[in-house]
């Protein structure tokens, strides 16, 4: 299967997805008012090994008693080799959440794996079958690099892949997962380019890592702007106050919008005239750059504000 067939999901607008630490209730209740996209509840990274079982029952309670204001409600379960997936799933599956994320993965049985037992807890809860979406971690390990294309195919759950570095650079020994001046190194600029590519070529969604300095505005900015010039279509967030940049730079401008527009126009009295292909701004454009406005103008419609 090298396209989806159908999405089981229904579409939606992921500029910001904010990870919450899955055990502490005033940090979801806080979150829930910054106007994140998504939310990812966290029971990975963000919950030491001694709050994991506590951490699920909060997630849950969380799921079915908190206002998310619109928010996708996600939870990152624990990596399937740890054992704690399961469980993960099942205390919060009946808290109803829109979907998971899946860190650790390996090869496209992971993937398999999580979907199965979805779909017997889909039963279980009353949902319908599909309803749950994956967000799929899928450069956190070489084994999921070298896998990534069958890693996208192997669900029709999946609506989005997240790449993420470091991870990946504890798992091939780096040093460090950035240079000294902050640019991020050839192998995991290969993974990042390997998620973009593997999302686009099945029609998911690909969402940037997040920017760990989250006193540096400027730079969160630039790197947010560079993925959405890339074709990332969101990126992760670890502190509120990195929402509204992100939120901000995953929309197109005003002023993107309007020549997107204009060249639509263009285009459609180029049609008028028999021509495919015709001259705007003073550089010649035909169905790739007509697609791409048209694909801008969507995107800012999608969005709840104006940019």
């Amino acid at each position: 299967m090298s396209t989806r067939d159908h999405r089981p999901i229904a579409p939606r607008l992921r500029r910001s997805l904010l990870f919450v630490p899955g055990d502490d209730r005033h940090k979801m209740e806080k979150a829930c008012g910054v106007g994140a996209d998504s939310l990812i509840l966290d029971l990975e990274d963000a919950v030491v090994p001694d709050h994991k079982a506590d951490a699920r029952e909060r997630v849950r309670d969380a799921l079915v008693a908190m206002d998310f204001r619109g928010s996708e409600r996600l939870v990152r379960i624990n990596p399937i080799e740890t054992g704690l997936a399961l469980d993960d799933l099942t205390v919060t599956m009946a808290g109803h959440p829109d979907g998971y994320v899946v860190p650790k993965l390996r090869s496209e049985d992971d993937v398999r794996f999580i979907d199965r037992a979805l779909s017997t807890l889909e039963a279980i809860t009353h949902r319908p079958q599909g309803s749950v979406g994956l967000v799929l971690l899928a450069t956190e390990t070489p084994e999921a690099i070298l896998n990534i294309r069958r890693i996208a195919q192997a669900s029709l759950r999946s609506v989005a892949m997240m790449w993420a570095s470091e991870d990946l650079s504890n798992a091939i020994g780096a040093r460090r997962s950035r240079k000294v001046d902050g640019s991020i190194p050839d192998v995991f600029t290969f993974a990042r380019s390997a998620c973009l590519l593997a999302a686009a070529a099945v029609g998911m969604e690909a969402l940037d890592m997040p920017f760990f300095d989250f006193h540096d505005d400027a730079g969160l900015e630039r790197e947010a702007r560079e993925a959405a010039e890339m074709g990332f279509t969101g990126k992760a967030a670890i502190h509120p106050a990195q929402v509204p940049i992100i939120n901000r730079v995953f929309v197109p401008t005003r002023e993107e919008v309007e020549e997107a527009n204009a060249l639509l126009q263009a285009a459609t009295e180029a049609f008028a005239r028999g021509q495919a292909a015709f001259v705007f701004n003073g550089a010649m454009v035909d169905a790739p750059h007509i697609n791409r406005a048209r694909k801008i103008v969507a995107r800012a419609a999608s969005a709840p504000t104006a940019p």
